[in-house]
């Protein structure tokens, strides 16, 4: 590694590290943020005590990351305009294959794969958002939910278990859209 590109290694490491701190501002912490390499939207805000392992963000207009957040940093966070996020909310973009084998269940390679969150949605607090999501436009995400699938524009969405068991963030309402009549969402109910 060159002299010069492990400068400035180091130092985005340090860019990502003292970010966090709450006697930063918003507007200094988005400058050095967009120095180490986001591209931030001068009129989006990411709030003090995040815990960001790299700079690869990109977010629009209006866009807000509220505190606590924590983002593994492996492949690209992407906020569209109007997008807000809760506090504690956490941004996993890397997982591994599974082997089949008891001795190591997930093999060494990672797979990386980016989270979007398209614009308007609302991301409440404490929800773990797994790779390659992305949160439709205009959703609702409730606090505490596992979000492990894309979402469809316009829904609410809260953690229920489905057919098999397994608790997820499912849709249960459909959001209203100005100028557009809501279909309703027919809930699986369980047989008697």
């Amino acid at each position: 590694m060159t002299q010069i590109r492990w400068k400035r290694t180091k130092l985005r490491a340090l860019i990502l590290r003292i970010q966090g701190s709450v006697f930063i501002s918003d507007g200094l912490r988005r400058h050095l943020l967009n120095f180490a390499g986001a591209r931030i939207h001068p009129t989006a805000t990411i709030r003090h005590s995040c815990w960001l392992d790299s700079a690869d963000i990109v977010m629009g207009p209006d866009a807000m990351l509220n505190c606590f957040a924590r983002y593994d940093g492996a492949a690209p966070l992407i906020f569209e305009a109007g997008a807000r996020v809760s506090s504690g909310v956490t941004f996993t973009t890397s997982t591994h294959h599974h082997t089949g084998n008891p001795k190591r269940r997930s093999s060494q390679e990672t797979i990386d794969s980016p989270i979007t969150i398209k614009a308007g949605s609302w991301v409440m607090t404490d929800v773990t958002i797994n790779p390659g999501v992305t949160i439709g436009a205009g959703c609702e995400i409730g606090a505490k939910a596992l979000v492990v699938e894309d979402t469809e524009p316009n829904g609410l969405y809260v953690n229920m278990a489905g057919p098999s068991g397994a608790i997820r963030a499912r849709r249960i309402k459909d959001l209203p859209v100005p100028g557009v009549a809501a279909t309703p969402v027919v809930l699986a109910t369980k047989r008697a």
